[in-house]
């Protein structure tokens, strides 16, 4: 007796999963479907095909050295086309990868993707220039080493890349974190702008502008010098990020931007000034050199030095300076 209810209760449940196997896999109607909705949770559907899968690479900077595509580098993010070849170390191997969700478009039988070549801990990323009827690996120019990019742009020949680029202070297992650009003609095969490498710029502090500054002389590239008709009325006043502008006549104002880091770039906003009526004299001239500041310096004498667009030089002079006193002695023999 007991054996029979058991059998009978395997015989129900049984029953029960054939039923629901029935409902769930069978034909729909043709007017409704009343299957509930499948359960997809867990199935991993691949991401992209790989358009650079089973293609051929020369390594950069090893003319003899071709890696063919016939494998897969998943991360977080995409599943690569990579493949491996030798390193000049005994036993060594070394990959390279293609990143081809940040690829270009191929017009005019012309494409760029990125590629990263990995020797060891060291990571370096080359812009790869695919041509030709097959669009074959052609050439590579260098982007950076252990960068992070972002995005990668097309505009005709001039391909743009964005990217992170570790920070002086950072180490290389840190995420990057400064932004730069670099771009590139991939018909002419050549770097137009190399992006910033933080580790070998020369750091420069930004000044500390303050106070009040005399125009003394501007020197134009092609030897020509222009100096204040009234030497002590053209002034330059600092005030927090405002520039005040004192002239032979009316007065200006502005603000500026003194970028900080590896740079010393200098940005002037459009001046606004007074509107008195005066005799001709230097004000428009004054306005127009001050407008056009895109750099500066300081000069062994504490001068102030701004570089204008045209590559010419402002020279300001404190207009009070500290006074300084010889040392003496007095001999009492």
């Amino acid at each position: 007796m007991k054996k029979i209810i058991i059998g009978g209760i395997i015989l129900v449940v049984l029953g029960s999963l054939a039923g629901a196997a029935y409902y769930f896999f069978r034909t729909p109607s043709r007017d409704v479907d009343t299957r509930p909705p499948k359960d997809l949770t867990g199935i991993v559907v691949p991401p992209v095909v790989y358009p650079m899968k089973g293609k051929t690479f020369f390594v950069p900077n090893a003319t003899s050295t071709s890696v063919v595509l016939d494998l897969v580098a998943p991360t977080a993010r995409y599943d690569y086309p990579m493949g491996r070849y030798a390193g000049l170390e005994a036993g060594s191997v070394n990959m390279l990868t293609a990143q081809d969700d940040l690829a270009t478009d191929a017009s005019s039988g012309i494409q760029a993707v990125p590629i990263v070549v990995t020797e060891g801990e060291t990571q370096t990323n080359y812009l790869a220039i695919l041509a030709g009827e097959k669009l074959e690996h052609v050439d590579s120019l260098p982007i950076g080493q252990m960068i992070k990019i972002q995005n990668v742009t097309r505009e005709g020949s001039k391909v743009t890349v964005n990217y992170l680029v570790h920070d002086r202070a950072q180490v290389l297992t840190e995420v990057p974190r400064i932004a730069t650009t670099a771009i590139f003609d991939i018909a002419d095969k050549k770097i137009i702008q190399a992006g910033r490498t933080p580790a070998t710029e020369t750091y420069v502090e930004t000044k500390s502008f303050s106070g009040e500054y005399l125009w003394r002389t501007t020197k134009f590239s092609d030897g020509k010098t222009v100096t204040p008709s009234k030497p002590d009325v053209f002034t330059l006043l600092f005030d927090a990020n405002r520039i005040s502008l004192g002239t032979d006549c009316n007065t200006g104002g502005t603000t500026y931007v003194a970028e900080t880091g590896s740079t010393t770039s200098f940005t002037v906003e459009p001046i606004a000034s007074t509107k008195m009526f005066c005799e001709p004299g230097q004000e428009g001239e004054y306005f127009s050199m001050v407008q056009t500041v895109i750099d500066y310096d300081e000069d062994a004498d504490g001068d102030l030095l701004l570089i204008l667009k045209d590559d010419a030089v402002m020279t300001f002079a404190p207009k009070t300076k500290a006074l300084e006193f010889a040392a003496t002695s007095t001999n009492t023999q």
